[in-house]
């Protein structure tokens, strides 16, 4: 009976150290599990970080080339409503020019009526 029980006990103690064996398994694979999410967390923050980055240059990008795309739209319609400023002066003071000689022709063909209307005015006596 002795020996029955000896047993008995190295089978209990067999049962309790499998158990703790497998538990001990069980929170190592616990542990790893866990492990393997944080890296995949960190994995998939990494790839929004660089995907958000990515986003930015492209849309930094496309900024770029629409600002060009509009700076050359608003110089083609200043060079159209303003004119070369070169060429705007030249046509400024040639059309002030004409301007002037017609002016003086008028008054070179007014003049002597201008003064005779003036001496007119001047000489005659209203009673």
């Amino acid at each position: 009976a002795a020996s029955c029980s000896a047993y008995g006990a190295q089978d209990t103690a067999l049962e309790t150290m499998d158990a703790t064996a497998k538990a001990h398994i069980g929170i190592q694979k616990l542990l790893q599990a866990e492990q393997d999410a944080a890296e995949i967390v960190a994995k998939a923050k990494q790839d929004k970080v660089a995907r958000l980055k990515q986003a930015k240059a492209e849309a930094d990008e496309e900024i770029a080339a629409y600002k060009a795309q509009r700076q050359a739209q608003f110089e083609v319609f200043s060079k159209d409503k303003l004119g070369d400023s070169g060429a705007h002066s030249k046509t400024t003071q040639s059309a002030t020019e004409e301007e002037l000689l017609l002016i003086s022709q008028q008054v070179a063909g007014n003049k002597d009526t201008m003064m005779n209307m003036l001496l007119q005015s001047v000489t005659e006596v209203s009673v």
